[in-house]
């Protein structure tokens, strides 16, 4: 059923199957991916329960895209503690108001189109090499090496090549140890919690100063050294804002630091293994795929130009950002009285909204659980897409890397289809998990080395 007219948040239909203490937290724990596909049903706006709080999601495109664009400033992100803030600190992801608009303008000159360029040369050296250096007949763990690859990636953009390879594992050693454990865990979870001395919250704390203090050494570095290292925190040392004239402060670099490579890794990584395992469930287009690669690149690998040229990779990852979205929840908070679908919500209130479940919508995308690349290229317009389909966010929050995460993801894409042939492992059991980001439960692939012969050019389409 669909709410329509003006409505107090009283009226707000609540999902069925809360607890009467625990309401949906214990659900949303178990199976978050669940209870959001199953709030679906129940109108463009509803209301779940964390014991006695009412927690608020959003079901249709319009009224996700009212909270995202029309009534953005209305709503910041709600999270003012727990384990992510402890992490990212005011990182743009979590920042709000002024500060959140003012670390903005300060970092989008890092993300311009001729840098962008000069990153996409960079993502060669670094993934080509080591996608060409594996096993052929061996079998690889593809969700940690894609995020493995795009770490080592993201650090070389922000850090150079003066960062040391200990440091970008100990690095990756310190997020594999964080990452699981900031969501879905924290967001059912009253703040308290997370202060409490036990083993996990230890654990987390020290890996969380250990990384903080990695990247607090490398930039108190580079503020001593000086000069230019070409990457992007020399951009965001050099960064003042147009109406102050202040730059960033140690504390804020680290801040954003920590946020870049967070997202810069396991987006970006999680976005391609999806991509990887769909390839391996539909064999007739990872051939597609891979006679683009022979035919727009011609043995060679990928430069900034030859990205537009791989119209059919790129519509693989939109259709891996369909189905399995790395951000698969979104939380808010309002700060002021809000109208989102009909029903005025309070200040105060937590809203919620799911791309997971949007994306699955048949309502929203025929078939929405066929992989279908070509939709692409058929079902929309740009009208369209900017109206029902967001995986990088939307208005003043959408994501400023979004320009290198495509540059990264079409060009790794691209570099493995035109030498490798994919097949999941034998008795592999393949499903999403709903942690930091939507990981698969495993995702075991097995790599065969294209021989030249078989790189021929054939048909791109069906």
């Amino acid at each position: 059923m669909r709410t329509s007219g003006r409505e107090s948040a009283s009226t707000v239909p609540e999902v069925p199957g809360g607890q009467r203490i625990a309401g949906h937290a214990l659900e949303f724990r178990r199976d978050p991916l669940g209870l959001f596909q199953r709030a679906r049903e129940y109108g463009d706006v509803v209301r779940i329960r964390f014991g006695p709080a009412p927690v608020y999601v959003l079901n249709s495109p319009g009224a996700i895209r009212q909270a995202l664009v029309g009534e953005a400033r209305k709503l910041d992100k709600g999270v003012t503690s727990g384990r992510a803030k402890r992490l990212m600190g005011d990182g743009l992801v979590l920042s709000d108001g002024d500060l959140h608009q003012r670390q903005r303008r300060l970092m989008q000159p890092a993300f311009h189109r001729a840098d962008i360029a000069r990153y996409t040369r960079m993502m060669r050296e670094v993934a080509v090499p080591r996608i060409d250096a594996w096993p052929d007949g061996g079998m690889l763990a593809f969700d940690y090496e894609m995020r493995s690859i795009t770490l080592t990636v993201v650090t070389r953009a922000l850090l150079s090549s003066d960062v040391g390879a200990g440091q970008i594992s100990e690095i990756e050693r310190l997020l594999h140890l964080l990452l699981p454990e900031l969501m879905p865990k924290t967001l059912a979870q009253l703040p308290y919690v997370g202060r409490i001395p036990t083993r996990s919250n230890m654990r987390f704390d020290a890996a969380r100063r250990r990384l903080g203090a990695i990247l607090t050494q490398i930039i108190e570095g580079y503020r001593a050294a000086g000069g230019d290292h070409d990457d992007l925190m020399s951009i965001l040392l050099r960064a003042r804002d147009d109406q102050t004239g202040t730059g960033m402060t140690d504390r804020q670099l680290r801040d954003e630091a920590t946020t870049l490579v967070l997202a810069g890794s396991e987006t970006t990584g999680n976005t391609l293994a999806w991509a990887c395992y769909l390839l391996t469930q539909h064999p007739e287009v990872a051939g597609r795929v891979q006679r683009e690669a022979d035919t727009v690149l011609g043995g060679d690998d990928a430069g900034h130009d030859d990205l537009a040229n791989l119209p059919l990779t790129r519509a693989v990852i939109t259709e891996a950002l369909r189905l399995y979205n790395p951000v698969w929840i979104l939380p808010r908070r309002a700060a002021a009285d809000v109208e989102l679908a009909g029903h005025r919500l309070p200040a105060g209130s937590v809203i919620f909204f799911s791309p997971y479940a949007l994306n699955r919508d048949a309502q929203v995308h025929r078939d929405p659980d066929r992989f279908d690349p070509d939709r692409w290229a058929t079902d929309y317009t740009r009208s369209d897409m900017r109206a029902s389909f967001f995986p990088f966010g939307q208005g003043i929050r959408n994501c400023l890397g979004e320009g290198f995460a495509w540059a990264e993801t079409v060009l790794v894409l691209s570099a493995i289809a035109a030498r490798w042939d994919l097949r999941l492992a034998d008795g592999a059991s393949v499903r999403p998990v709903a942690s930091s980001t939507l990981v698969a439960s495993e995702l075991p692939i097995v790599v065969t080395r294209r021989s030249p012969a078989r790189r021929t050019q054939g048909p791109l389409t069906r």
